[in-house]
């Protein structure tokens, strides 16, 4: 009998409908990430593909800038100092 303590289980995110909060969507998204992708090419892939809504819904436009966020971040941290890293 397995209680599934030695397999991976991926997480599943709820559906997204146009109600969520674009924080909801941001972190479910984040959360079905797999493990080892490219975070920043994964969240530019989101922006391009929110580009053509942003400016038209609030929402859209908020995700947007979350993901925007998201990879500044991801680059400051890559260009910091190995001495400013937390160990």
């Amino acid at each position: 009998m397995s209680l599934g303590a030695t397999t991976r289980q991926q997480y599943n995110p709820p559906a997204v409908n146009a109600f969520n909060a674009p924080e909801d969507v941001f972190l479910a998204w984040l959360m079905s990430r797999p493990c080892g992708v490219d975070i920043v090419a994964a969240a530019s892939s989101e922006i391009i593909k929110l580009e053509a809504y942003a400016g038209q819904h609030a929402g859209a436009k908020r995700l947007h800038d979350l993901f925007c966020a998201l990879i500044e971040e991801k680059q400051a941290l890559a260009a910091a100092p190995a001495s400013r890293v937390p160990q």
